[in-house]
């Protein structure tokens, strides 16, 4: 009898035993299973938004060689800041155009006006903004004697940077990351208001000026950028731009352009394509030629 009741124990044992088995492969397919799922889930989102993308890279493509064509058919150098909204496949692409000599070129400013742009558009203390300035020139020009408070190569190995001064011209804005002491984030403050490709004098034209660099003709006084704005929409080339440094402006045509285009996606950032485009000829039959590009998805485009 006790023998009898040992194997009914034993059998007991052996199914509880089974019965967990059973349950530890039953949750183990459960997570398989459902992380599966979420892997497909994933997978088709990651398409899904590159399919978006992808598309919106095609619309704003198209809104700028609308707005380039437009340009072209002109044959006749600009001055005017133009913003506006095209409508194409049902997609609202917002377009931004800005003649060059609207910016701030890296590779004729002089010091006061980079000393400016690095302290207003940067929000560096003008003691720094100073040295960053004589930086800028240093690693641009050719001779290898730094300014009293700028950086030739010997000071980039001092601090062991992996960048040496160039002794020439700046071929884009990425470029400033080289320069000593330039972050990442300086960069992205600065970038949208500098230009590599005016072939200038190093001056500006108001009237082709984004706001944040009319603040920095302006030295951070913010109504007078604002006041000289809303003049231009108003009159244009009339608006009165004497109150800026005579040394930083000029009224100057331009035949290039900063081109944008902003396609809002469902996630609510935008996609926004930028060109540099040249206008003044036509090469091997073609109207306009495309100096630098960039794709992005920023936060925000706010124009």
């Amino acid at each position: 009898m006790s023998r009898q009741r040992h194997c009914q124990a034993r059998r007991k044992r052996q199914t509880g035993l089974a019965l967990i088995a059973v349950l530890w492969m039953v949750a183990a397919l459960t997570i398989t299973v459902t992380g599966a799922v979420y892997a497909v889930r994933g997978e088709v989102r990651a398409v899904s938004s590159f399919r978006e993308v992808s598309a919106a890279g095609a619309l704003t493509d198209g809104g700028i060689v609308l707005a380039v064509r437009a340009l072209a058919a002109a044959r006749e150098r600009e001055s005017a800041l133009r913003r506006y909204e095209a409508n194409i496949e049902g997609q609202v692409i917002r377009i931004e155009v800005v003649p060059l000599a609207g910016l701030i070129d890296l590779n004729a400013a002089q010091e006061p006006l980079l000393t400016d742009l690095i302290t207003v558009a940067g929000g560096i203390e003008r003691g720094q903004a100073v040295a960053l300035a004589q930086r800028i020139l240093d690693w641009r020009d050719p001779d290898d004697q730094p300014r009293p408070f700028g950086a030739e190569n010997a000071a980039y190995i001092a601090a062991q940077s992996a960048f040496r001064t160039r002794g020439g011209a700046f071929e884009a804005p990425e470029d400033l990351l080289q320069v000593l002491g330039i972050d990442f984030d300086l960069y992205v403050k600065l970038r949208r208001l500098v230009t590599v490709h005016q072939r200038g004098s190093g001056r500006v034209s108001p009237a082709s000026a984004p706001l944040p660099v009319l603040r920095v003709l302006a030295g951070g006084n913010e109504a007078l950028a604002i006041e000289y704005a809303k003049a231009r929409d108003a009159s244009g080339l009339l608006a009165d731009s004497t109150r800026f440094p005579a040394a930083y402006v000029a009224q100057i045509p331009s035949s290039r352009f900063l081109v944008e285009a902003a396609m809002r996606l469902s996630s609510g950032a935008y996609l926004v394509t930028r060109k540099v485009v040249d206008v003044s000829s036509w090469q091997d039959g073609v109207p306009w030629m495309t100096l630098w590009t960039e794709r992005v998805v920023e936060a925000d485009a706010a124009q």
